[in-house]
C-alpha cells in the first residue's frame, strides 16, 4: 500500500455498519471510550504493537487482513472503515510521510531489525524542521511483495525511492538500530554519485558482532550471560552454582563456535516460539532482516556521522559505539540520550528529536540531550 496517499475521507460524522464495527475495536485495542469516527490512532497514544494488535482485531472480525502499513493512510476510524470498502490496493512505497513539509530538504529515517516504522511517529512530528519528515519501512512487510535479505538491495531500493522525492543532495538520513547501518550504506551510495550527505545520524545502531573488535565480542557476552544470570537466581545453593557454571560454558561456546546460519536459524526458531503473535509477512521480513545484517560488512564513510547512543545499553550491545564503529568513519561524534535501546524511540523521541533537529540546524555547540551525568538511574528494563 503507498503510504503517501491519503486514503478518501468519508466526512465529519459518517454512519456505516464498518465506523460502528471499528469504533468498538479502536475502544478494545486502545482501552478508552473517548474514540469518535475523526480520532487520530497516534493521537490517541497509539504505537506499533497497538496498530498489531487493532488489525489482527480487524482481519478476525471482518475476514479482512490490513497491512500494518495502512495505519498510514487511514488514521482515523473514517479513513479505515473507507479503506475496509476498498477492493484494490496501491502499489507499496518504501516511503512513509510522517511530518508535511518541504522536499527540498527531508529527512528520511531508516527502518529497525522488524521492518516496519510504526514506532518512529512521535519520533518525527517532533522533529523541528522546515521539511518533510520521511520513514524507511522494508518492502515485505505488507504481504505483497517478498522481503530483500541483503543491505545492498535494500538500500538500491531506498535510493532510488528518495530520489523520487529529492532528486540531488544534500541528504539528510537517519537510521535507529539495524537502520543505522542501512544508512551508512544509502550515504555510500549517494556519495558515490556525486552528492552530498548533510547529515548522518544514527540512533543507538546495531553491527553485527562478525564485525566487532574481538574484546568488544567477549564483553558483550559476558554480560549478556550475567545477565541472564542474575534474572533467574533466586536463591544460591550449590546445584545452582553448578548449574551457573555450565550455563556460562555452554554461552561461551556457543558463541565461539556457531556459524552465521546456525545463528540465523537459532534465532528464527526463537522468533517463531515467542513471537507467534506476528502475522507471517512480519515474520518474513524480520527473519529476511536477520539474514541482511549478518552478511553486510560496512565500508568505510568519509564524513561526518553523529551516534546518539542510549544511556542504559542493551546487554546485547557493546557500550562504546567508538570501538565497534572504529575506521568505518572519518568524522563519529558520540552523543548520549537518556532510556534504553526500546525506549529511547519511545518514552524520550522528544530528546532525540531535539538532538536530531540540532544536528540539522548546525547548532550543536549547546547540548541537544542531558550529558551521561546528569541522567537519572535507569529504570527497570522493558
Amino acid at each position: 500500500m503507498n503510504a503517501l496517499v491519503p486514503a478518501p475521507a468519508l466526512g465529519s460524522n459518517p454512519v456505516s455498519g464498518e465506523v460502528e464495527l471499528l469504533l468498538g475495536l479502536w475502544r478494545r485495542v486502545l482501552q478508552t471510550a473517548d474514540i469518535t469516527p475523526d480520532s487520530n490512532f497516534f493521537d490517541l497514544g497509539g504505537d506499533s504493537l497497538l496498530a498489531l494488535n487493532l488489525f489482527l482485531e480487524i482481519e478476525r472480525a471482518t475476514g479482512r487482513q490490513l497491512p500494518i502499513t495502512a495505519i498510514y493512510d487511514a488514521q482515523t476510524v473514517a479513513e479505515q472503515a473507507a479503506l475496509l470498502q476498498e477492493e484494490d490496493r496501491t502499489e507499496f512505497s518504501p516511503l512513509v510521510l510522517l511530518k508535511r513539509g518541504s522536499d527540498t530538504a527531508p529527512l528520511f529515517i531508516f527502518h529497525g531489525i522488524g521492518g516496519t516504522v510504526v514506532e518512529f511517529a512521535e519520533l518525527g512530528r517532533r522533529i523541528g524542521i522546515d521539511g518533510a519528515v520521511y520513514a524507511v519501512q522494508a518492502q515485505g512487510i505488507d504481504g505483497t511483495l517478498p522481503p530483500l535479505e541483503s543491505v545492498e538491495e535494500m538500500a538500491a531500493l531506498y535510493v532510488q525511492a528518495i530520489e523520487s522525492r529529492q532528486p540531488h543532495g544534500p541528504y539528510w538520513l537517519c537510521g535507529y538500530s539495524f537502520g543505522g547501518v542501512i544508512a551508512i550504506e544509502v550515504a555510500r551510495r549517494l556519495r558515490a554519485k556525486g552528492e552530498k550527505i548533510g547529515l548522518l545520524f544514527m540512533i543507538d545502531a546495531y553491527a553485527h558482532p562478525i564485525t566487532w573488535p574481538k574484546i568488544s565480542q567477549l564483553k558483550v557476552r559476558l554480560r549478556r550471560t550475567g545477565s541472564r544470570l542474575l534474572s533467574n537466581l533466586r536463591a544460591p545453593s550449590p546445584a545452582m552454582f553448578n548449574g551457573a557454571v555450565h550455563f556460562i560454558k555452554r554461552r561461551l561456546a556457543r558463541g565461539r563456535n556457531e556459524t552465521p546460519a546456525q545463528r540465523l536459524a537459532r534465532k528464527r526458531t526463537w522468533l517463531k516460539q515467542t513471537r507467534t503473535d506476528l502475522p507471517l509477512p512480519l515474520l518474513q521480513t524480520r527473519f529476511a532482516s536477520d539474514k541482511a545484517l549478518i552478511g553486510y560488512r560496512p565500508s568505510y564513510y568519509p564524513g561526518k556521522t553523529i551516534f546518539l547512543k542510549a544511556a542504559h545499553p542493551d546487554p546485547d550491545f557493546p557500550r562504546d559505539p567508538k570501538r565497534v564503529y572504529r575506521g568505518l568513519f572519518e568524522d563519529l561524534t558520540v552523543r548520549t540520550s537518556p532510556g534504553s535501546h526500546t525506549t529511547i524511540i519511545h518514552q524520550h523521541a522528544a530528546d532525540v528529536a531535539a538532538a536530531i533537529t540540532a544536528a540539522i540546524r548546525g547548532d550543536e555547540t549547546r547540548p541537544a540531550v542531558p550529558r551521561l551525568s546528569a541522567i537519572a538511574p535507569a529504570a527497570t528494563r522493558p
